[in-house]
């Protein structure tokens, strides 16, 4: 689950005193001015600090494999801590602060626990006291991943790093204490990626050809010295491995190799053939689970849609299947936990996409518990809409897979953002999401759209993205709010767009563009020149680069394209009201463009808005700074589409004074 609540706090507020009332004045709530809104019967109005600072949250539950102990994170004062829980007692043993991560030992009931220090160390759920923590981190490294799990407790572990080089893997492996650094496979520039069998020797390697092919290669003796090809893929197809069978004649990889959409396949690793365990007509097969890692089987695959069911292809599948359907016809697995042989199963769920609920499932006698529900769902699940998927038909007839959320007790058209994700090779799930939730409890309706270019609808669906930035992709946009207007649902002369990262991009050409739908724009950690992002990406994306060429083209190529279509060298074009928001330490997108952008709109007197962070990079990692975020969101929208907004919250105290 994404992390909603970071480390909290409340600060209360004294209406005794003067002072407290004056808080309590300025904390009242700003009504809509939009005709549609102001009519509506809207559900009460959610408080910012309960989106972004609940100090009831409880989230992130993980079971250990025998399915006694439960560790999961709560807030416990004004403090995030992991709480350790004694389940055949009910009886909390521990709490834990200031982790960054944690997940149980595959083969013994005991919490490995990442610090913010990025120290691994072993608890032991019977002596959790911090002076009895043994720190396994592997030893001799800058930075460091897990890349398998061992089979057997005494196994050394394999560890991928980028030491030596950011752009690429080299392969070492350590004792479980962390230390006997080893070099196992030096990458020699060309590795995307190595499969590992269960003895945990190289079995497959991904090398990136120089056509920009993906090279599956196989090897062909005991030490791994000897490798052959077994087959090559195009970068536009999808081809990654998440299971090897115990004699290693198998691969399970979710593939779209002669064919428009991923499916879940069984590759044989002699002849390259593959046999089709699951798939969709409709949809690319993204995500799979294995509750034994050793086993050669798939057990679940979940679809990203609404309308489907997870494909069980296993009797525990069929378990996990049944318990999660219980909830409700339209149900989305967010996250699933497994740790050891696989009996007990945590999973966070979002019934109707609405907030979500924790489930222990057992998949040997065949039942499940609710572990908890996230408190906000508690308080507000009567507030909370729907996420509907529409399809929309853009200007040549392609058809435009969106989520749409409306605004409870509205009748007429509403205002209404356009949500556009990042990416561009990324997609929008059937999901729960709060910031949309927070919108439409607000008065808005969100339509946020999957343009061309997207994933998880096929090769053909993203391919017609390609080269089509500010161009087909943009005007998918256009189309999604004229669609929203023909229909009824949008207020034509209250539009505004919104997004982040490539997102921003699409914001910040629809800001500039003059007679475009759009009346706001909020224009976030954006991409803003794509010349100048070109020649900067991150040096970490190496080999994988060539999805950002696919989209954008080449320096030597497209540069005359890339700066027509860049929002900064339209920026003293700008045609409405806008909001840039930034982080200072933004390694993915240098926040120097949006600095760029606002100098040239300000020297061309346009007033634009600013929420630049010092201490956020590429996204909105603090509580704190999340409920800044929302307030300033809610404020500039409430001014120029006429919602509502919660006005000042006495959190915002507490957000400066823990800072």
């Amino acid at each position: 689950m994404r992390r909603i609540v970071k480390v909290l706090a409340l600060l209360g507020v004294v209406l005794a005193t003067g002072r407290g009332m004056a808080y309590l004045w300025a904390s009242r709530d700003t009504p809509p001015t939009h005709p549609a809104l102001a009519e509506a019967n809207l559900p009460p109005l959610i408080p910012v600090r309960d989106f972004w600072a609940d100090t009831d949250a409880e989230w992130d539950y993980h079971v250990s494999g025998d399915g006694r102990y439960l560790a999961h994170r709560v807030v416990r004062g004004t403090q995030e801590v992991v709480a350790l829980t004694d389940l055949s007692t009910d009886t909390e043993l521990a709490t834990i602060p200031e982790l960054w991560h944690f997940y149980w030992d595959p083969h013994a009931p005991l919490l490995h626990v990442i610090t913010h220090d990025e120290r691994l160390w072993r608890v032991d759920p019977t002596n959790p006291a911090r002076d009895a923590w043994v720190d396994i981190t592997p030893r001799g490294f800058r930075n460091w991943n897990f890349a398998t799990i061992p089979r057997a407790p005494q196994d050394r572990r394999i560890v991928s790093s980028r030491d030596r080089n950011p752009a690429f893997h080299d392969v070492y492996t350590v004792r479980p204490d962390g230390g006997g650094k080893e070099l196992l496979i030096r990458n020699e520039g060309q590795t995307l990626a190595w499969i590992m069998d269960h003895d945990n020797l190289p079995l497959m390697r991904i090398d990136r050809a120089e056509d920009d092919a993906g090279r599956i290669m196989v090897r062909t003796n005991a030490d791994g010295t000897q490798w052959r090809e077994l087959m090559t893929v195009d970068a536009l197809t999808t081809f990654w491995v998440v299971e090897v069978t115990p004699d290693a004649r198998f691969a399970l990889a979710h593939s779209s190799r002669g064919r428009d959409k991923a499916a879940l396949v069984k590759v044989d690793l002699e002849t390259g053939m593959e046999e089709v365990l699951a798939e969709d007509p409709e949809l690319d097969l993204m995500r799979s689970y294995s509750l034994d890692p050793f086993d050669g089987e798939i057990d679940l695959v979940r679809r990203h849609s609404g309308g489907g069911e997870p494909i069980a292809l296993t009797p525990r599948g069929e378990v996990l299947k049944r318990e999660i359907m219980k909830y409700s016809p339209r149900v989305q697995i967010d996250s699933l936990g497994v740790y050891g042989p696989g009996r007990f199963v945590t999973v966070t769920l979002s019934p109707e996409a609405r907030n979500y609920i924790y489930l222990l499932i057992d998949t040997l006698d065949g039942t499940s518990q609710e572990l908890g529900e996230f408190s906000f769902r508690r308080k507000h699940l009567d507030k909370l809409v729907p996420t509907e998927e529409v399809r929309i038909p853009a200007r040549d007839g392609l058809e435009i897979p969106a989520l749409l959320l409306r605004p409870k007790g509205v009748t007429g058209p509403a205002p209404l953002v356009v949500e556009v994700h990042g990416g561009p090779a990324a997609h929008v799930d059937w999901n729960y999401h709060h910031f949309r939730q927070f919108l439409t409890n607000r008065g808005y309706a969100v339509l946020s759209v999957n343009f061309r270019g997207s994933t998880g609808f096929g090769r053909a669906f993203q391919a017609k993205g390609f080269r089509e930035y500010g161009r087909a992709m943009q005007t998918d946009l256009y189309d999604a709010a004229q669609w929203a207007v023909d229909q009824g649902i949008a207020d034509p002369d209250a539009l505004a767009i919104q997004g982040g990262s490539y997102g921003g991009y699409a914001s910040g050409m629809a800001a500039t563009e003059r007679g475009g739908p759009f009346d706001a724009a909020i224009v976030e950690h954006a991409v803003l020149d794509v010349g100048y992002q070109m020649r900067n990406n991150p040096f970490a994306w190496g080999l994988n680069e060539v999805y950002m060429t696919r989209y954008f083209g080449t320096i030597d190529a497209d540069f005359e394209t890339m700066e027509t279509y860049s929002p900064i060298t339209r920026a003293a074009d700008l045609a409405m009201p806008t909001l840039v928001v930034a982080g200072k330490r933004d390694r993915v997108v240098g926040f120097e463009q949006s600095e760029e952008f606002l100098r040239r709109a300000r020297e061309s007197d346009h007033a634009v808005e600013e929420l630049i962070f010092e201490d956020e990079g590429h996204g909105i990692d603090r509580w704190q700074n999340s409920v800044r975020h929302a307030r300033r969101v809610e404020d500039f929208l409430a001014r120029h589409l006429g919602g509502r907004s919660g006005g000042w919250d006495y959190i915002e105290i507490a957000a400066d004074w823990l800072d």
